[in-house]
């Protein structure tokens, strides 16, 4: 037993066991990060491989984004209808059969006048594993809202969220440092195969649902008539004003990142940064996001001040995506790398927040419905941004201004996005009903002399 807590006749527990669901979570998402993450992290040698060009490439990753407004509402709905446990083997069999196919397709021979077998049997895998990316992506809210109470909440949708975060960074450092060439290309694609199949064995061993609640709003979760079919709470999220705020700023941030992650190396290309160069500054962004994501997640446990830290933190990330247009130049790699990690410290605390201000504002709607459709909104925006970018993308203008004309697009796009978050002005619903449930039971106690239930040992 962790923690405990009586309200009424309902005593509210956590569970260490928890800590396996947590822990597969955190799995599933680093797999898919490298999965996504396999071509488009080492360009050049990916051409080399698939014998295509740059944009077929960017594909790979646009795939995933693609896939993502097809299945997120699927997972949504799987989720309410097989729970948490069912829903995430799915995604990770899935991701499996994805990862496979594209090993098979090495064993495909593959030459510049006839690249379709290999280039189609990768495709298709990359298709079927991107399918898998949402069940991952949309389960930590809805995962900490029925295993953790009110003060590990925002933590444990932290650490799941940014997961994924941390992949890309993994992915940005080692697969580089794999892939030296085409004819390497197939080991890297093979990690990626074996880190997916192990990543199934931790939700082998998870829980579909803790025993007793961990809080009064878990509590109602967890019972199996009060969550109102997936597509009713889907429409209430996506007509709540104060809501389509959140999802514009999550989807300006995540779609700007994901494009970021995908496209590094070749906004550095220009200034004559090599692949594994492009890979330090991405990975300096998240690596500093973790600390600023790990800090904020514990304070906001504490004093939940949501809406103070997303009121600075919006502003202080468009600031640094403005710096970072003008030290994106040749021979400034330290500069670079300072940038990135400011950059990603102050921007990476926006998921946990926004994730968890999503439910607040949506409450007591189910947390499937409020995650998916801000992951959504993520690779929706994710889409346009990789081919508005990959569009504006002009090496030798580049080389001749000393400016990337993407960066500037991004800079200016996020200045616009600011403003909406001075808008956002919603009571923190989910908490507010919690502190009512715990203020009723103290005027109960006092007026009956009730006493507190027995406390069970839990696992």
């Amino acid at each position: 037993m962790t923690d405990s807590t009586t309200v009424g006749q309902q005593t509210y527990l956590t569970y260490k066991s928890r800590y396996i669901g947590l822990f597969a979570i955190v799995l599933l998402n680093i797999s898919t990060g490298f999965v996504w993450l396999t071509y488009s992290s080492v360009s050049d040698a990916a051409q080399g491989y698939l014998n295509c060009d740059d944009t077929v490439v960017n594909v790979t990753s646009i795939l995933y984004f693609v896939a993502y407004l097809i299945m997120g509402p699927v997972s949504g709905w799987m989720f309410e209808k097989k729970g948490i446990k069912k829903s995430l083997f799915f995604g990770a069999a899935i991701q499996v059969i994805g990862a496979l196919l594209r090993y098979l397709a090495n064993f495909v021979e593959s030459t510049p006048a006839s690249p379709g077998g290999r280039l189609a049997l990768t495709l298709i895998g990359q298709i079927i594993a991107a399918s898998a990316q949402p069940f991952f992506l949309n389960v930590p809210p809805k995962y900490a809202a029925v295993w953790f109470s009110e003060n590990g909440r925002t933590t444990a949708t932290m650490i799941g969220s940014v997961s994924n975060a941390f992949a890309a960074a993994l992915a940005q450092l080692i697969i580089p440092e794999i892939t030296k060439d085409k004819d390497s290309m197939s080991t890297s694609v093979l990690i990626c195969l074996i880190l997916s199949a192990v990543a199934i064995i931790p939700v082998i061993f998870m829980s579909e649902r803790p025993p007793t609640p961990p809080s009064p709003s878990a509590a109602e979760a967890l019972l199996e008539t009060a969550e109102e079919p997936f597509w009713v709470s889907l429409r209430k999220v996506g007509s709540n004003k104060q809501f389509l705020i959140l999802m514009f700023l999550f989807g300006t941030f995540v779609g700007f990142f994901n494009a970021f992650s995908s496209l590094i190396s070749q906004f550095a290309k220009p200034y004559d940064y090599n692949a594994n160069e492009a890979g330090y500054f991405g990975a300096a962004m998240i690596v500093a996001g973790l600390v600023g994501a790990g800090i904020a997640g514990p304070v906001i446990d504490r004093n939940k001040q949501f809406k103070t830290l997303l009121k600075t933190m919006v502003p202080l990330a468009t600031l640094l995506y403005i710096v970072f247009i003008f030290v994106v130049r040749k021979d400034f790699f330290i500069g670079i790398i300072v940038v990135s990690a400011l950059l990603g410290l102050f921007s990476f605390a926006l998921l946990p927040i926004v994730l968890e201000l999503g439910i607040e504002c949506t409450y007591p709607v189910t947390p499937a419905s409020s995650t998916s459709l801000l992951w959504g909104s993520g690779q929706f925006f994710a889409v346009i941004f990789l081919l508005v970018l990959g569009a504006l993308q002009d090496e030798q203008k580049s080389r001749d201004t000393g400016i990337n004309p993407p960066l500037i697009f991004i800079g200016v796009w996020c200045l616009l996005a600011t403003f909406p978050v001075y808008l956002y002005k919603s009571p923190y619903l989910r908490l507010e009903s919690e502190s009512r449930s715990r203020a009723e039971y103290a005027i109960s106690k006092q007026e009956y002399g009730m006493e507190e239930v027995p406390l069970e040992d839990t696992k």
